[in-house]
């Protein structure tokens, strides 16, 4: 459990769960800035993977965090009579909590009002009678909030350190800053949501010719998709990797251009306000892809497949075979916004 900071000492708490990924909880952050603006005097706990947690509280969006990995959770799962110590007698000042999961057979719920939370809402925002399409949206439906789909400006704001870290990353490969940095990302969490390696290839050879810097960012499972697209290069680029998210954030914080699919790294990038391409199919662009005007979406033909299922076994991907020419007209209007 995280120290909140020392005036948050004694304050009344929100406690906010949201078990997903990384690209799931960055799209619940209108929702915790509105929560915020509901009840500014409560000190906003997050239940969410430290990964994101820690990086979200780190730039000021919730003033602590319960790791998934430390088992909270699974603490109310399992009954109050379960929950540690020092996580009770927190619970004891939280007057509100909210979640996006399923807790069907009420266990959760019971183990926070034993504990004295007294409003508790909680529901899975893939609950098929929400009306709200895009994902952001039906977070907000999800917890009973009301949102009329105003703008969402704040972009991430991450500690001067942070960015401090990234520029020695950058460096690290020579990096002078007198160039356009651009980072692409060949993973996605998934073979299924990415372009094939060659075409991120034609789009690297382009922008090194266009004056850039390309990097390639690999996270733990994007092995293999970096491996593809080095091989089909004629020339070499650094990959960066085996960061800690919250310095992986650091270095998007240079970046003039960020450039992948349907991941949680796309998110971060269009949190942090970088100028984005983001490669989108077959999951739906209108339910999953960031949003801002930084961001640009491109799609191939629309995906045909019914279900995840077929997904796995389409051969064609007709979905994600976006016109290289199309990926560099992107790459080229997000780099003249800046010029």
């Amino acid at each position: 459990m995280t120290a909140p900071a020392k005036s948050l000492e004694g304050k009344k708490g929100a406690l906010v769960i949201h078990p997903g990924a990384l690209g799931d909880v960055l799209l619940a952050r209108p929702a915790l800035h509105a929560l915020r603006d509901q009840f500014p005097n409560h000190e906003i706990a997050l239940l969410s993977a430290n990964a994101v947690g820690s990086l979200l509280c780190d730039s000021g969006e919730v003033d602590r965090t319960f790791p998934l990995e430390k088992m909270y959770l699974s603490q109310l799962f399992a009954g109050y009579g379960s929950i540690g110590d020092a996580f009770r007698s927190w619970l004891t000042q939280c007057q509100v909590g909210v979640g996006w999961l399923r807790d069907p057979e009420g266990t959760l719920t019971d183990s926070l009002r034993a504990a004295g939370v007294g409003s508790i809402n909680l529901q899975s925002p893939c609950f098929s009678d929400l009306a709200a399409i895009h994902q952001a949206d039906r977070y907000f439906e999800a917890i009973g909030m009301e949102w009329i789909g105003q703008e969402f400006t704040h972009s991430l704001i991450l500690p001067a350190e942070r960015a401090r870290q990234g520029q020695r990353v950058l460096e690290a490969w020579n990096w002078n800053g007198r160039s356009p940095l651009v980072l692409l990302h060949p993973g996605s969490g998934s073979l299924h949501k990415c372009v094939e390696a060659w075409r991120l290839a034609k789009v690297i050879e382009w922008l090194i010719e266009a004056g850039t810097t390309p990097m390639l960012l690999e996270g733990a499972a994007d092995e293999r998709q970096v491996a593809q697209v080095r091989s089909a290069l004629t020339v070499s680029v650094p990959v960066i990797r085996e960061l800690s998210l919250s310095i992986v954030a650091g270095v998007l914080a240079h970046a003039a251009l960020y450039v992948g699919h349907d991941s949680g790294m796309t998110h971060l990038a269009a949190a942090l306000s970088i100028p984005a391409v983001a490669c989108f199919g077959p999951t739906q662009a209108s339910r999953w892809a960031p949003r801002g005007p930084m961001v640009s979406v491109i799609s191939g033909r629309p995906c045909v497949c019914a279900g995840w299922s077929n997904v796995e076994t389409c051969r064609d991907k007709f979905c994600l075979q976006i016109p290289v020419e199309d990926m560099i007209e992107a790459c080229r209007n997000q780099l003249l916004r800046q010029s």
